[in-house]
């Protein structure tokens, strides 16, 4: 009997044995699947966005003159195609209304588009313009307002104007390759009368409480931000602080930079003027016309700005880290200044030597790299 009860208690302690052995392994397998899941590696996701910026475009008076003409739409467009085609999007200042009645009306100043030659801003991949310009009520309310619908149903963003002045300044955010690139425009004038006489419909350059006000709001939606004017003295080489004109040119663009913008792009002179290196960002006073009928040589030099943006964001797969919906940090990779030469109101690319001559003129460089003032 006594081997009897000795066999079963020797059987009862394996069995418990067993039983904690089995439960121990149980409880450390536990620790070792998330101690796995927390080192999983993180990864780095880069993307990449090319877009073109370019300086007044105007398609009426002379230009829609010589559209007619050559009965094509596209002309204005065609000479720089592939420079168009190789780009994500395309970004400029819209210096004509489009009223709808497609009537060029009033006089050498009043400007009015036809709708029909709006056809090379979409053919041509422009995905962002801006409407805050001295010209935005040459066609009044109704053109303006028209312009804006008309925009909008061919998918293009536009800037700086709206029903009040809280849209006109509302930033507008345009996302290409998962980066969200931020925009805002802004006008020294809501008329063709020198910036005297204000509306609540456009953007002007010296509310910088409105400006300060949109890019806070960009910061937490975009990935990097421009700031675009409409600003400055027409047929200079460079914004000159003597001239009341340049210096509230140059004071908005120093508070975009001072408030968080990335870049500040300028139009308005007609002229190409100069680039300023301010706070380790980029200001680019005026592109000078894009598509226009001046004879003026100088006003008939423009330049087109290439640039490349590249975003790295960091992503984990565990729950609490950054997702793939975050943000990209974001930097000018390079910037390519080319200079276009207008003929017959179509831009085409400027020789080796004209653009070495265009550069030399407002002592611009063919490329900046990056935010740090680099340049070539």
């Amino acid at each position: 009997m006594k081997t009897f009860r000795s066999s079963l208690l020797v059987c009862l302690l394996a069995v418990c044995l067993t039983l904690l052995l089995c439960f121990g392994c149980q409880k450390s397998d536990v620790p070792q699947a998330n101690s796995s899941s927390a080192s999983a590696p993180t990864k780095v996701e880069e993307t990449t966005v090319t877009f073109l910026a370019v300086g007044d475009i105007m398609l009426s008076r002379g230009v829609a003159m010589a559209i007619d003409r050559a009965n094509d739409p596209l002309m204005p467009f065609k000479r720089l195609a592939p420079l168009f085609k190789s780009t994500d999007f395309n970004f400029g200042n819209l210096e004509s209304p489009v009223s709808g009645n497609d009537l060029i009306q009033g006089h050498n100043l009043t400007f009015n588009a036809h709708t029909k030659d709006l056809a090379g801003l979409t053919e041509y991949n422009f995905k962002v313009l801006n409407l805050a310009n001295n010209h935005a009520f040459d066609q009044h309310l109704a053109g303006s307002q028209f312009t804006q619908k008309i925009l909008a149903e061919r998918g293009i963003t536009y800037l700086g104007v709206g029903d009040n002045l809280e849209q006109a300044w509302q930033p507008k955010v345009f996302t290409v390759n998962n980066l969200r690139i931020g925009f805002i425009g802004a006008s020294y004038a809501s008329f063709n009368d020198g910036g005297v006489t204000r509306n609540d419909y456009v953007a002007r350059i010296e509310d910088h409480e409105y400006l300060r006000k949109a890019i806070e709001q960009l910061k937490s939606q975009s990935d990097f931000i421009i700031v675009t004017m409409h600003a400055g003295t027409e047929y200079q080489p460079s914004a000159d602080p003597r001239r009341a004109l340049d210096r509230a040119q140059i004071d908005f663009a120093h508070a975009a930079v001072d408030y968080g913008a990335d870049l500040v792009i300028g139009a308005h002179p007609h002229w190409i003027q100069n680039l300023e290196q301010y706070n380790g960002k980029y200001i680019f006073y005026s592109l000078g016309n894009f598509i226009f009928d001046m004879r003026d040589p100088i006003a008939n030099q423009g330049l087109v700005l290439k640039i490349t943006l590249k975003g790295q964001r960091t992503t984990n797969p565990s729950p609490s880290a950054t997702g793939p919906g975050a943000g990209f940090a974001t930097h000018i990779e390079q910037i390519e200044c080319i200079p276009v030469l207008i003929e017959n109101s179509t831009p085409r690319l400027a020789t080796e030597a004209e653009a070495e001559r265009i550069l030399k003129r407002v002592g611009l460089p063919q490329k900046v790299i990056g935010n740090a003032g680099q340049a070539k």
